[in-house]
């Protein structure tokens, strides 16, 4: 199985690898689940990210430390309900090929079936509000593409997998505000280094405080689920489940880091189980070498033949083998009174949100406007 550090290059995992990650993990309650763990954990692993998993179903393998989570998670999920969980950033201009993203959990969840694994709920996190704010991004431009973005997905989610999804959208907080400022003055000078290092040039940050706080809304969302979350279509995530993240290749970097904001070494706790996929560009936002929107797609006004980045035209390519492009626009069509259209978060829960200016909102995280423009 191949797990992705820094570089492109992936390392091959050996037996001894994985016993040694297996000796980590805490041993079952009783005999009986220690059995059925050793029984059925193997399964579940072939479906996640096995070799058929990888040529069929765009997954690239794991983050350099993603053995041990996976592991755990896998064993858990034998007898606790499994979620797969994706999660889409700020765009001001979301395109097509973001459709593409949900496609290998759809495909993960039908071999977990497949394979006598219980139906895995697959949790769409729409997190626009929040990245849009980190990077200064334009709060209507974001609000529109995710509006949209939230619309299609139901629609191709419902299509693809009834019943057993959920899109959520991040409901702007000021005890989120404020949260993601207290964790990165949690990091020592040497964490905040490392964090940038790593992070420089990705996710859309321009400034070394963007990078901090971007990585900070990473461990928020995925690690600490202390992100409110409004339900926006299809059903609830399972009380108890476990959760597997699917992200594209460069989440293996926002993975790392988040190991910084643990207490203690690098290594004490840290994030969950994250498969990568083979999404080299952030799918939720336009490639610079060339790309397709979804808006203009729906509309008919992209240029047949218009040069698209090679990233683009493998992403394109997965969503073409789900749906021909004529059936895909039928499918996620959207009339102007669409009765599913995504609620203002700005007003969706009056005890958690607040009418705040930008200038409160980065006075509460300590940051000066300036120096995020």
């Amino acid at each position: 199985m191949p797990v992705l550090g820094p570089g492109k290059e992936p390392r091959l995992l050996t037996e001894a690898d994985v016993r040694a990650a297996l000796a980590t993990l805490p041993a079952c309650a009783d005999a009986q689940e220690t059995g059925e763990v050793n029984r059925l954990r193997p399964r579940v692993l072939d479906a996640i990210i096995g070799a058929g998993a990888r040529r069929s179903g765009y997954l690239q393998g794991l983050p350099g430390h993603g053995v041990v989570p996976l592991l755990r998670t896998a064993g858990e999920a034998v007898r606790a309900p499994l979620v797969l969980r994706i999660v889409y950033g700020a765009s001001t201009t979301v395109p097509l090929r973001a459709l593409s993203y949900v496609l290998p959990a759809v495909c993960m969840a039908s071999r977990l079936t497949a394979a006598g694994h219980r139906a895995p709920h697959l949790q769409i996190v729409l997190a626009g509000s929040l990245g849009g704010w980190v990077n200064g991004l334009s709060e209507p431009a974001v609000a529109a593409e995710t509006d949209l973005l939230t619309r299609c997905l139901g629609r191709l989610l419902s299509y693809l997998t009834p019943g057993r999804y959920g899109v959520y959208g991040t409901l702007p907080s000021t005890d989120v505000v404020a949260a993601l400022g207290d964790l990165v003055r949690t990091l020592s000078p040497a964490r905040r280094a490392a964090v940038v290092e790593r992070l420089a040039g990705k996710g859309g940050a321009i400034t070394d405080e963007q990078t901090l706080l971007y990585a900070a809304a990473h461990v928020l969302v995925h690690d600490r689920s202390t992100v409110p979350l409004a339900l926006l279509q299809g059903s609830p995530v399972p009380d108890e489940a476990r959760v597997i993240d699917i992200g594209s290749l460069q989440e293996r970097h926002f993975h790392d880091v988040r190991r910084l904001f643990t207490a203690g070494p690098a290594e004490a706790g840290g994030p969950g189980a994250l498969v990568l996929s083979r999404h080299s560009v952030p799918p939720y936002t336009m490639a610079r070498d060339g790309d397709i929107g979804l808006r203009e797609f729906l509309d008919g006004t992209n240029a047949q033949g218009r040069p698209v980045a090679s990233a683009v035209r493998h992403d394109l390519r997965l969503l073409w083998t789900a749906l021909a492009p004529e059936e895909l626009r039928r499918v996620v069509a959207l009339p102007q009174d669409d009765p599913h259209r995504m609620t203002d978060l700005r007003y969706a829960d009056p005890r958690q949100t607040a009418a705040l200016s930008p200038d409160d909102l980065y006075g509460i995280v300590g940051v000066p406007q300036e120096a995020l423009r």
